[in-house]
């Protein structure tokens, strides 16, 4: 064989050997990537069907907070956690759907305090007051939302807003100046000279005006309600110097700089022994 094809022969084998030992090497550390992959997920399900049989994370202890219309037993069942169920094994978002789909239940957050207590923290809805709409009653939220329909079962005792339904578009803007004034008038020591709110009417033309169980009936309009009421209270204090404050009094605020003042000598009767919460201003 003549030295120069034996010396090609030589290094086409040379060539061959040495991509066969990289197509190896590179096989090899694939088979040994794959493997140790393999056996890290085995590992970690492994421990994590441990951890989830595991009796040492089971729930001994369920804590409901931030609650004042339901009680802990309401959510418990709505909850629905078996006993002793394993706390990482805890369905968090069903049971945020369960719980949520109580009316009164705004917000709820469900967490884990290792090793054994399930937390639920809630927020309520506030009741701000009540919309009739046609025969029906429904409480409304903080924030305007009708979030629960009254039934007989049911004691309140909260102002009154009618004169928009709840498909009524164009009374809208006034229904949330009636929920501002209502947020406005709350637990306000400088309006307590009203009395308590029983209801706020609205009107798409005059606006809003107010009965309170003192026997005032209060025309307030579109706007300027603070002003308003603050000229107000001079204006009761010269009726009461006069002895002129008792019975059903009938005051259009709708122009503050002449407001005007109807007496009837009716003595209008607060709602008395009604039972359930008060709201009062």
């Amino acid at each position: 064989m003549p030295s120069n094809v034996k010396k090609s022969y030589d290094a086409k084998r040379y060539r061959m050997v040495r991509r066969f030992g990289e197509v190896a090497g590179d096989f090899f550390r694939a088979f040994c990537v794959l493997f140790c992959a393999a056996a890290l997920t085995c590992a970690f399900i492994y421990v994590y069907s441990y951890l989830l049989s595991s009796p040492y994370f089971a729930i001994r202890e369920t804590s409901v907070r931030g609650l004042n219309e339901l009680t802990e037993k309401d959510i418990l069942t709505l909850a629905d956690v078996k006993s002793a169920q394993n706390l990482l094994a805890v369905n968090k978002t069903a049971i945020e759907k369960r719980v949520g789909d109580n009316p009164w239940v705004k917000n709820i957050y469900v967490g884990r305090e290792l090793p054994d207590r399930l937390v639920l923290e809630l927020k309520e809805r506030q009741p701000l007051a009540l919309l009739k709409n046609k025969n029906d009653f429904y409480l409304v939220d903080m924030d305007g939302s009708l979030f629960k329909k009254i039934n007989q079962h049911d004691e309140v005792d909260l102002p009154v807003i009618t004169g928009v339904g709840k498909e009524e578009k164009t009374k809208q803007a006034f229904f949330y100046s009636a929920l501002d004034l209502l947020k406005m008038l709350q637990g306000n020591r400088k309006y307590s000279y009203l009395g308590t709110i029983s209801e706020v009417n609205v009107d798409e033309l005059f606006g809003l005006s107010v009965l309170t169980e003192r026997g005032l009936y209060l025309k307030l309009g579109t706007d300027g309600f603070e002003d308003k009421l603050g000229k107000l209270k001079a204006v009761m204090a010269d009726l009461e110097k006069k002895g002129m404050a008792k019975g059903l009094l009938c005051i259009d605020l709708g122009d503050a700089s002449k407001i005007t003042v109807q007496r009837k000598n009716i003595v209008v009767n607060g709602q008395g022994e009604t039972r359930g919460k008060r709201y009062r201003i």
